[in-house]
């Protein structure tokens, strides 16, 4: 009998661990980012562009949202290696560390492409006690 009552409450006590934990809990913080890229004006050699300009420039933009696959709104000011700079705003599409963005130079008079580096959302698991 003694045997029997040991087996029973050790058999209790393994199992009990795991009769009511609670699974963990995930969440994504999705935030406005800031863009970090290489940009191209379309039409370059066009009459709207200054004579002799570079289409290829270094871009800082703000985007209002770092989540994936989804259309955000950028605004930025571009560098072009010509010296000369650009002022641009459009949308960007998010992919990882990586977005793509299409947008109007007002600067220029020129529409741009950029691709470049943005900061990935933020993961945090919660397991509770």
């Amino acid at each position: 009998m003694k045997k029997l009552i040991i087996a029973a409450l050790a058999m209790g006590m393994a199992t009990s661990g795991f009769a009511g934990s609670l699974p963990s809990t995930t969440t994504t913080e999705y935030d406005p980012t800031f863009f970090a890229g290489f940009t191209w004006s379309f039409g370059a050699g066009s009459e709207s562009a200054a004579s002799g300009s570079n289409p290829f420039g270094f871009s800082l933009r703000y985007l209002s949202t770092n989540k994936p696959d989804t259309l955000a709104g950028a605004i930025g000011l571009t560098y072009y290696f010509d010296g000369s700079f650009g002022c641009d705003i459009g949308g960007a599409v998010n992919n990882g560390g990586a977005s793509l963005t299409v947008g109007y130079d007002f600067c220029r008079s020129l529409p741009v492409i950029g691709l470049g580096a943005i900061k990935k959302p933020t993961t945090t698991t919660e397991i509770p006690d």
